[in-house]
């Protein structure tokens, strides 16, 4: 067993640097409970995984991130037979997950981990041809991944290169025949794109599943059909803001233990916000596989 209260894990480039500067506040905040801490710092892509894949001996884990290090943290510890409690910081631009925690400032989000108030989650396993990936946010497919894509390029716009990117593909559809597989039940269809979540929240605060429950073992599956038209896509998209998106008819949201995507074309995924891995997937749900601090 370690002797500090905490182990720290840090990527200092998340969030343009945002990461990094909330170091000095944190370890204020510690300091003042009296609390010990060890701080690692990743220093290239992969390395939280590999951290906390061979991590022993800390009961508590404060990440300090985005969606994309939270991802890597939960892919080492999946793979540890020691799981501390997890504590995440808003340290991204997405930062998905502290949506569905009510955790989006700083301050919101040490309070909840100071509370020391608990709760096991469940994590979504996606088995892939040569390898297992896990996610605890949002696995996406379609137009849902050529967005994230698109911004990526776009980087340089900051914030409104999500609304272009958007705009892009609304003009730009790309319909997709593929074969899905949900809880055993197969059929084909032509869509847009698929998502599938854990959280209620995907990046920038959009109530992706409004329904979602962080440990209710469930997938929820968003569908957006292929026959939509433009002016129907432009008027649909913003309200995925309000979660109001799944009335429509164009809509599919199922809750289900597992689902297969099997494309006619293998593309990548959206997974936790970070492109990577190709279809085909499964998709299945590990009950409360991992326990935060959380007070909802």
């Amino acid at each position: 067993m370690q002797n500090e209260d905490y182990i720290i894990i840090v990527n200092p480039i998340s969030g343009n640097g945002k990461a990094k500067n909330l170091i000095h506040k944190l370890t204020n905040d510690l300091i003042n409970q009296n609390k010990t801490y060890k701080i690692l710092t990743t220093e290239y892509a992969g390395h939280a995984k590999k951290i906390c894949q061979t991590l022993q001996g800390y009961e508590k884990m404060i990440i300090i991130g985005g969606d994309g290090t939270f991802n890597e943290v939960i892919n080492g510890i999946m793979l540890n037979h020691h799981k501390p409690t997890l504590g995440f910081l808003p340290g991204g631009t997405g930062n998905a997950m502290m949506h569905d925690l009510v955790g989006t400032t700083y301050k919101k989000a040490i309070n909840i981990i100071l509370s020391n108030q608990k709760k096991k989650i469940d994590v979504m396993k996606l088995d892939l041809n040569n390898s297992t990936e896990y996610s605890i946010n949002i696995v996406g497919w379609g137009m849902a991944a050529d967005i994230n894509i698109l911004s990526e390029k776009l980087r340089f716009l900051g914030h409104p290169r999500y609304t272009i990117s958007s705009l892009y593909y609304v003009f730009n559809k790309n319909p997709r025949k593929v074969k899905i597989q949900i809880d055993g039940q197969e059929r084909i269809e032509n869509c847009l794109f698929i998502l599938t979540l854990n959280t209620i929240h995907t990046g920038k605060g959009m109530k992706a599943a409004p329904r979602a429950k962080l440990n209710d073992g469930l997938i929820d599956i968003i569908i957006l059909k292929s026959k939509i038209s433009k002016l129907e896509l432009i008027l649909l998209l913003p309200k995925i803001f309000s979660g109001k998106h799944i009335s429509s008819n164009k809509i599919e949201y199922i809750q289900a233990k597992q689902i297969n995507i099997i494309p006619e074309k293998n593309e990548i995924l959206n997974i936790d916000g970070e492109m990577k891995c190709l279809t085909p997937v499964k998709i299945s749900m590990i009950d409360q596989a991992i326990e935060i601090f959380s007070t909802n």
